[in-house]
């Protein structure tokens, strides 16, 4: 791999997103870009491109600097997408937020990424995300400014209107900033091994590689409607959708939040033709009861990830909806997205993850040891790239436990390639992640929270499988005093995200160990399953 700018130069491709979209408003400035379902709003190129240089423009003058951290906390919704690429034509580094966050997620995801602003929603469904934010703001120095997307006007210091900041004008002409193709250009929290979210340090070259790759495996095109369920915090939605559809010029079509018959109308009214979406969603979508009302002929392909994917299920809403080029695919957000995805008229596209994007190596190694196993063993799946993050965000301990000297990162996943070469996932994870419909939820920050309970001794949080969400939060508890499933729940109210929150708690008085004195929690998963275990009610 080349350090220069030679791979985007010799193919003369846009580096960036402001350049993806500069090249788009030129191209099409009067195609329409984006749409969302709240207004609806919609915007053509030109009008996405001018109101983005509006916001990079205004953020210019409040000082942000080429280097410094900007955070974005929405859902999804038409400002998002005009930030983002606002904030990579000033140079600036990209900070997601989940939009389930509380403030104690919220707090340390500010701190550690060291962010200097914050644009967001005023609020999203019971989330006060204004104020929660200014109420965080005094343990946060280096956080200047708030900028607030809905309002007319805002009265703490250093906190602005939106609407206010682009009724200022965009500075013409435009300067973009030059981007170096590994230069840090966003920073991605995900559940890690402490418990606390951990920033995943990703660059453009990575980012538009897999934007760019997911684009030719789905022969996507300036033709094509792009709808997704995904939330715009993941990667999977702010660069496997919105960078894809920038590579390709394609419309994307975004929904604030996921309700099956809203999606199933919009598919409809949109004529939408790609669809991003969980096994969670496909399967609220194919078992609606009126589904069978709304014409979604239009779907030409879609993908599914997130959990375990189901072949079968696949291979219904293929034949139902019909979205006859549905695939199955695999990523990690420190990946820069997808790992593999297979073409929309393979065989194997709902049995595996299909073949590697171009760029990906993918080999398969024992967990115990190390060996690179050969082709259809099961180990632990590893990839090497440009699309592998850069490393962890001021933690360079937990970067050197996932990537090794030679540039191999370890996924933590179980899986085999199988002798063609595509990715097979066999449904286990090497560390304890527990995915509740595409989201991704480590048991150690449950249990350090619950652990302070009055009422409980020990306790140990696992993942159970759910027809629904694919999996849900568990919970074992050694007991000290009464308690009932509701209190668990109360004692994470407000604390941590609710789909964090555990849906069943089971007693234990004797737990499985290791002989090193550690819970199997295996074993408890086990025994929860054979209903060996007493449910709290």
């Amino acid at each position: 791999m080349t350090s220069d700018k030679s791979r985007f130069a010799r193919e003369n491709l846009p580096g960036d997103p402001y350049a993806m979209l500069l090249h788009c408003a030129n191209r099409w400035p009067d195609k329409e870009a984006l749409v969302f379902d709240s207004t609806p709003q919609r915007l053509t190129f030109s009008q996405w491109l001018l109101a983005s240089q509006t916001l990079a423009c205004a953020l210019r003058r409040r000082g942000i600097q080429p280097g410094s951290s900007v955070a974005l906390w929405a859902e999804n919704r038409i400002e998002w997408p005009i930030a983002q690429v606002a904030i990579a034509a000033i140079g600036a580094v990209l900070v997601p937020v989940n939009t389930h966050f509380r403030e104690d997620d919220l707090l340390h995801v500010l701190d550690h990424s060291q962010s200097v602003a914050i644009l967001l929603s005023a609020r999203f469904r019971s989330s006060d995300y204004l104020s929660m934010t200014l109420d965080t703001r005094n343990r946060l120095p280096l956080l200047r400014d708030v900028i607030c997307f809905d309002g007319p006007g805002l009265h703490a210091e250093n906190c602005w209107s939106y609407a206010a900041l682009m009724s200022e004008g965009p500075q013409l002409p435009f300067q973009a900033w030059p981007w170096s193709p590994r230069e840090l250009a966003s920073i991605q929290y995900t559940s890690g091994t402490t418990g606390r979210p951990k920033g995943a340090e990703l660059c453009f070259e990575g980012m538009l590689m897999n934007a760019r790759g997911t684009v030719a495996r789905l022969a996507v095109t300036a033709e094509d409607r792009w709808t997704s369920i995904i939330p715009l915090f993941h990667c999977a939605g702010c660069i496997m959708n919105v960078l894809s559809a920038l590579a390709a010029g394609a419309t994307y079509v975004g929904v604030s939040a996921f309700e099956a018959e809203r999606m199933l109308h919009l598919v409809e009214a949109e004529r939408c033709t790609l669809l991003t979406g969980v096994p969670t969603s496909y399967l609220a979508m194919l078992e609606h009861p009126r589904r069978t009302q709304y014409d979604l002929g239009s779907l030409r392909a879609g993908t599914c990830g997130g959990a375990d994917c189901d072949p079968a299920l696949l291979e219904r809403c293929a034949s139902a909806f019909p979205i006859p080029g549905l695939v199955q695919v695999y990523g990690q957000t420190e990946a820069s997205t997808l790992i593999a995805l297979d073409s929309c008229e393979s065989a194997q596209r709902f049995t595996t993850a299909g073949m590697p994007l171009p760029g990906m190596q993918v080999r398969v190694c024992d967990p115990d040891n190390g060996q690179v196993l050969a082709c259809g063993e099961t180990g632990q799946v590893q990839v090497r790239g440009p699309m592998v993050m850069l490393g962890y965000h001021r933690d360079p301990l937990e970067t050197t436990r996932c990537i090794d000297l030679d540039g191999w990162m370890q996924t933590g996943d179980l899986g085999r390639v199988t002798a063609d070469g595509r990715v097979e996932l066999v449904g286990g994870r090497l560390r304890d992640m527990i995915i509740r419909g595409g989201e991704n939820i480590y048991p150690v920050e449950v249990e350090n929270l619950l652990r302070g309970h009055p009422a409980i001794t020990e306790i140990a949080v696992f993942a159970m499988p759910d027809p629904f969400y694919g999996e849900v939060v568990a919970a074992a508890v050694e007991l000290g005093g009464a308690l009932s499933a509701a209190q668990v729940k109360q004692a994470c109210a407000g604390k941590i995200a609710g789909f964090k929150h555990p849906s069943r708690v089971f007693k234990v008085s004797q737990w499985p160990m290791t002989s090193s004195g550690k819970i199997l929690k295996r074993e408890l998963k086990a025994q929860a399953m054979a209903m060996q275990l007493e449910e709290l009610p």
